[in-house]
């Protein structure tokens, strides 16, 4: 019975490389003072939300290190606070929720008040996002991360599934409080938190001074402004199955851009691939498409992250009347044989079909 580990080399080099191109954006390797003004792009690896972070900026030298200080330390300090699977000194995380909040109410920091309050609106328009599933997703990471990894038992899925859901979630305002109705309830914020600490962090840096380059933490991808020669942002949406882009899209305005796939963590076994990203509907990995990007203003990035993971989790025809009704944006990748009911692509691979909703059509463009 062949099965192989996360491809987690993969992940990390392609979102480094390739997962959002942005077109002609490489650093000058020209020796210039400290004082002068240049283009910087660094990629990280250790500011957690187990991804790589890059980072681009027009500025000095001296501006640039102020600027990745701040998105260091916002990115390592929201790390801390969303992280449902380890504990910090002085930190009450979700980690923290999951093992004291049915005990009693616990304090939190404004940020989490502020994001649950967000996941909880998102859940409110459709059940399939849902941050009430940690149990849940927690069996289905540590299949995924085992040596040898596997498919949970679908009694213990259903088992992990039985809770008050949301409705458990108690949060006092005034005293930023978070406590538990439930002893099932166990929360998982991996579909938003990335999101919400990216757009944190561009509000710091705007703060700071900077009004140019952007933030692409693992396929969040937030533009800081326009680009500083006036010319068009072009930024590509990574083919499921190769490195480079399949498809571009052309913006001179600063967006934000969020891509939820089945190819940025999965596992395979027997030969099947199981995406990270679970219905929580089904409590299995959804299947319904390679990709889909949300596409969004520059202020929406927790938002985007949030819509992109519900849209993954319904069929494309859903996902495309769910957008319309709610003033959303959005481009989805399907292999060439998965057809979509009553739809046409909007654009044609060999390998793919590609839809998008109308407001996009005339800012996409083929690169394969």
């Amino acid at each position: 019975m062949e099965k192989k580990n996360t491809n987690t080399k993969y992940w990390i080099f392609g979102s480094i490389a390739f997962l959002v191109l942005v077109i002609a954006l490489v650093a000058s390797t020209t020796y210039r003072p400290k004082s002068a003004v240049q283009t910087f792009n660094e990629t990280y690896t250790d500011l957690g939300f187990d991804t790589p972070i890059t980072f681009q900026a027009t500025c000095t030298e001296a501006e640039f290190e102020k600027y990745e200080s701040i998105l260091k330390s916002t990115f390592v300090d929201y790390n801390k606070i969303f992280d449902q699977y380890d504990e910090y000194e002085g930190v009450n995380n979700v980690y923290t929720l999951n093992q004291e909040a049915y005990d009693h109410p616990v304090e939190v920091p404004k940020a989490m008040i502020e994001c649950l309050d967000m996941a909880i609106r998102a859940g409110e328009m459709d059940e399939r996002f849902d941050i009430s599933e940690g149990k849940v997703l927690t069996l289905w990471h540590d299949a995924r991360e085992a040596d040898t990894p596997y498919v949970p038992k679908d009694a213990d899925i259903q088992a992990a599934r039985q809770h008050e859901g949301i409705a458990a979630l108690a949060i006092d305002h005034d005293k930023n409080t978070v406590a538990f109705t439930d002893p099932n309830l166990k929360l998982d914020l991996g579909a938003i938190a990335k999101g919400y600490t990216a757009g944190v962090c561009a509000k710091r840096l705007h703060e700071a001074g900077l009004d140019n380059g952007y933030i692409n933490a693992g396929g969040n991808v937030v533009l800081l402004g326009e680009k500083p020669d006036g010319k068009d942002w072009v930024i590509g949406i990574q083919s499921p199955d190769q490195s480079p882009s399949v498809v571009q899209f052309v913006t001179r305005r600063p967006v934000v851009m969020v891509t939820s796939g089945d190819y940025q963590r999965y596992m395979e076994v027997d030969g099947k691939r199981y995406s990270h990203i679970i219905d929580p509907t089904t409590g299995y990995p959804a299947a319904f498409m390679r990709s889909v990007t949300v596409i969004a203003d520059a202020d929406q990035s927790a938002w985007a992250d949030a819509m992109s993971t519900t849209l993954f989790c319904m069929r494309v025809e859903d996902g495309m009347k769910f957008c319309e009704d709610n003033a959303l944006q959005a481009v989805w990748i399907t292999d060439k044989e998965q057809s979509v009911p009553g739809l046409e692509p909007d654009f044609k691979t060999p390998q793919y079909n590609i839809y998008c909703t109308p407001g996009l059509k005339d800012a996409l463009k083929l690169t394969m």
